[in-house]
């Protein structure tokens, strides 16, 4: 059931950025922990752009793998029960296991965000720029490419910042 009230609340008072900071936060299984991937996000603000914590996302997606990740969202949120901490049953308060961190595609920068998912024992580590051999759809590395290129956007429009995303993702 949803409190119309407390989501007002909630949308007046943080951005989305925080919200996924806050799926984050509560998460913590086999080598991931949300509490420190929040915190080392929070200390190295000067890293990162933006982030969203789902489940992996394959492109292109030829066999639907995506959108199986979408369908154990959705059935995880709709099944969760809030259960005492001294319950034997536990459900999965949101079922992500991967982290997409969007950043300013420099070497520096990157070279830092990819030694943060060693620090954090991600399984796998990947950066996308759309010039990658590991994309094979030669569609999509265009699409993603011409995506990136100067998308992030500076004080000035001259000033456009080539974009960068990396994605972490824990078993």
């Amino acid at each position: 059931m949803l409190d119309l009230d407390r989501i007002q609340h909630l949308a007046e008072t943080y951005a989305p950025q925080e919200l996924f900071a806050a799926l984050v936060w509560q998460r913590q299984f086999n080598l991931f922990d949300g509490p420190q991937v929040m915190t080392d996000l929070a200390n190295h603000p000067d890293l990162w752009e933006s982030f969203v914590f789902t489940k992996p996302v394959f492109a292109p997606d030829k066999r639907g793998l995506s959108f199986s990740g979408v369908v154990d969202t959705l059935l995880a949120m709709a099944n969760y029960r809030p259960m005492p901490d001294t319950s034997i049953i536990h459900f999965v308060q949101y079922p992500a296991d991967t982290l997409y961190v969007l950043a300013e595609n420099r070497d520096a920068i990157v070279a830092q965000l990819m030694e943060l998912g060693k620090k954090w024992k991600a399984d796998e580590v990947y950066a996308f720029d759309g010039s990658m051999a590991e994309e094979e759809d030669w569609k999509f590395r265009s699409y993603l490419s011409l995506r990136l290129k100067d998308g992030l956007w500076g004080k000035q429009s001259d000033q456009d910042r080539d974009a960068i995303v990396i994605s972490y993702w824990w078993d």
